[in-house]
């Protein structure tokens, strides 16, 4: 059974604007939408891997006028040799969404292993990974996927983040380093962006104590007293909710009092907090790359 899309969904799922699609439609029969008894327009999968190939061919140089001419087919090869560009990272970012849609976990695993051959496993999280899971997450907010997709994403690469981060953690953390201990606030399953960052730590030659998903605030505590770590780093995306944001800050000081520690903190929820309410031994950033940066 195939899923039902509006323009709107069109729209977010590509990063194609909704005016340009129906010119794509009206100017160069590039796709003809069906349409309901009461008249009202809508897509289905087809019409969206090919929205998702045209926006690759046309970042990549190729005219509109040129793509509508040519089969699916070749459409498909095409965007296969566009991805022979190194910067041409979009191709890959789209075939995942296709993968993701149509729940192929073989074609998923596949593109992420193609992509970290190709292009070494940092430049694969950095340009491939790294914003097909900030997309990811908006389209996810946004209603533009379903929780079955994210989750269906989200676990594959969830699986071969681990595998990564695995594969270098052979070697004992460098002299030196700081040390970091990385949990999710009570109620927050989104580790993604957690374990990218793990990753990065862990290849940086940091020790890392993670936690993962749901860890209330009062059992950080303790882990800080055993493993001497005092920095703290979390990512908020759906949790806490943006009317407990206040007194989760607040609760910190509560819970660590004169105890030295640092917490580095990004995500949605922390959009717009007011900083001034925030003490010094915590950091906002306004992205998971600039809280990289830092540490």
């Amino acid at each position: 059974m195939q899923s039902k899309y509006s323009i709107k969904d069109l729209e977010h799922l590509s990063g194609i604007k909704a005016h340009t699609i129906r010119a794509w439609e009206s100017r160069y029969g590039l796709i003809e939408p069906f349409r309901t008894e009461t008249n009202i327009r809508y897509y289905v999968d087809e019409h969206l891997r090919k929205i998702l190939n045209t926006s690759v061919l046309v970042q990549s140089g190729v005219k509109i006028s040129k793509i509508a001419q040519m089969t699916d087919e070749e459409i498909s090869q095409a965007v296969m040799n566009s991805g022979n560009y190194e910067s041409n990272y979009s191709s890959y970012i789209n075939s995942l969404k296709i993968a993701m849609l149509d729940f192929d976990e073989y074609a998923f695993d596949s593109i992420v292993s193609r992509c970290i051959v190709r292009f070494g496993a940092d430049k694969a999280l950095l340009e491939v990974v790294g914003p097909f899971i900030k997309e990811l997450g908006v389209l996810w907010q946004i209603n533009g996927i379903k929780v079955s997709h994210e989750h269906f994403a989200s676990n594959l690469l969830r699986l071969k983040l681990f595998a990564l981060i695995e594969q270098n953690m052979s070697s004992k953390p460098v002299e030196g380093r700081e040390s970091y201990i990385l949990y999710l606030p009570a109620g927050e399953l989104h580790e993604l962006s957690l374990l990218y960052l793990y990753y990065q730590l862990v290849v940086s030659g940091s020790r890392v104590v993670y936690l993962g998903q749901s860890v209330p605030i009062e059992y950080l505590g303790e882990v800080s007293q055993k493993t001497g770590i005092k920095n703290f780093i979390s990512i908020f995306t759906t949790k806490p909710h943006l009317d407990d944001i206040e007194s989760y800050l607040i609760k910190i000081d509560d819970c660590f009092p004169n105890m030295g520690v640092k917490f580095l903190f990004s995500g949605q929820q922390l959009h717009g907090v007011d900083m001034s309410m925030i003490s010094s031994n915590v950091l906002i950033f306004s992205g998971v790359e600039d809280l990289k940066k830092a540490i």
